[in-house]
């Protein structure tokens, strides 16, 4: 119980933070260039807590889904209306639209800034690289009568380029033909592979037919007592051979160590940059009918947000595979399947679930994912986003033409409600989609597989 209240109180705070710096800049800068602000807000709906204080009404709000500050000069067309009521009777005097401008880009820059300053910190961390290398491969799939093998790096993906699993998933993903063609590394060569069979994500916990992906084989904990603990295996270990058989991932190493029920073997590991031999004995468990050796996985399968390299690199390969979602999007090919892939506040939440409870450099990397994936989606030009009061202040600066308050606060109107509408449709979507991935058989079988060890 304590565990899931610490992850709720996680959630909304490193939520809540994301939120608050991007209006803390449309807030800073406003004062800076002296617009009227007249309320700032986290969150949307009735306000649980509010105070005025040199007449600018702070509010936190009943649902942690957004926020916003309240700028009349901004957004003259009523904008502030539809965000939090204006009780305000003061003539407020006009500002130039490069002000407006700045205001508009100041939210943004912030989420990157605080990207960066989060990637600072996940560098703190063990951060092991997890490229596209394959795992645990059924040998009667058509993967493998391809050619495929355990051990293989996957590179490219319908000839672009791919550094982890999720870049995988995604171009499996936006394939509507569920075939895909992969360039693999093996050695020193590179090999061509056409038509590998792709499955849907929602009905299978692999996204390659026949393939899992692999799973660094770092020790995330030692039971106690254990045939582990007592040859003097520690956490963060990274298992290399077993009786000078080379460990491809936790899969591979689940499977090996099954060969020898209560029989000594030689296990080599990296510990601190540092290679250590031990010796072990596994022990074969009756009630869970398999061999134990007593340790807990620490690595974790490619997720969407980079753990390694410097900030701007972390920073970059966030930003492409926004950018290469965003690019499907708009192409005839691939939209109807990127739509697929879009989540909303549900999928936000359970992601941050996940990244916690796989630890908090891990939420930390996700929320630096996010706070660019919120800085890239803000300058879209739309009329209820930063971008299209950039464009609409853009216009009045080059012309020195006002447009007119009726056709943005149309246009604002019309695009709020497609925001609503999208994000209730995908919050739905995304109940059903953790429900089915959480209950399905695939999804159980591949949870025992790695933790039982």
């Amino acid at each position: 119980m304590l565990e899931i209240i610490y992850l709720v109180f996680m959630i909304l705070f490193l939520f809540g933070i994301t939120i608050f710096v991007h209006e803390w800049g449309h807030f800073i800068v406003a004062k800076k260039c002296g617009l009227k602000v007249e309320a700032f807000a986290i969150g949307m709906g009735p306000a649980l807590i509010k105070k005025t204080i040199d007449d600018v009404e702070y509010k936190i709000c009943l649902f942690p889904i957004g926020g916003y500050v309240s700028l009349p000069q901004l957004d003259p067309s009523g904008m502030e209306k539809l965000q939090g009521d204006s009780n305000s009777s003061i003539k407020i005097e006009d500002v130039s639209p490069w002000k407006k401008i700045l205001v508009a880009i100041a939210g943004p820059l912030c989420n990157v800034i605080f990207a960066l300053l989060l990637g600072l910190i996940v560098t703190l961390g063990d951060n092991p690289e997890n490229p596209a290398i394959i795992g645990k491969i059924d040998d009667k799939s058509q993967a493998f009568n391809l050619g495929l093998r355990s051990g293989d790096k996957i590179i490219k993906v319908n000839n672009n380029e791919v550094y982890s699993w999720y870049d995988v998933q995604v171009e499996s993903i936006l394939s509507a033909k569920k075939l895909i063609d992969v360039h693999i590394q093996r050695s020193e060569n590179e090999i061509y592979i056409k038509d590998v069979v792709v499955n849907n994500p929602e009905e299978s916990s692999t996204f390659i037919n026949g393939i899992h992906e692999a799973i660094p084989c770092v020790i995330g904990g030692i039971i106690k007592d254990s045939p582990a603990q007592k040859a003097g295996l520690q956490e963060k270990d990274i298992i290399k051979s077993v009786d000078d058989i080379p460990i491809n991932d936790w899969y591979h190493f689940t499977e090996i160590v099954q060969k020898y029920p209560n029989n000594e073997v030689d296990i080599e590991c990296i510990r601190n940059d540092e290679i250590i031999k031990l010796s072990l004995m596994p022990k074969f468990d009756n009630d869970a009918n398999r061999v134990m050796i007593g340790v807990k996985l620490g690595g974790a399968a490619s997720m969407p947000w980079t753990l390694n390299g410097n900030p701007f690199e972390q920073i970059k390969k966030d930003s492409d595979a926004i950018f290469r979602l965003l690019k499907a999007l708009t192409t005839k090919e691939e939209a109807g399947q990127a739509a697929k892939g879009l989540g909303g506040p549900v999928a936000i939440f359970s992601m941050i679930w996940i990244a916690l409870k796989m630890g908090i450099i891990n939420a930390l990397a996700l929320m630096r994912f996010i706070n660019i994936n919120l800085a890239i989606l803000n300058l879209l030009p739309i009329p209820v986003l930063d971008g299209g009061h950039i464009v609409f202040s853009l216009f009045e600066g080059i012309t020195r033409k006002k447009i007119p308050a009726k056709f943005i606060s149309f246009l604002v109107n019309l695009f709020a409600l497609l925001l609503i509408s999208a994000m209730i449709l995908l919050s739905f979507r995304d109940v059903q989609r953790v429900t089915s991935i959480n209950t399905s058989p695939a999804s159980t079988n591949q949870v025992n597989n790695i933790t039982t060890d």
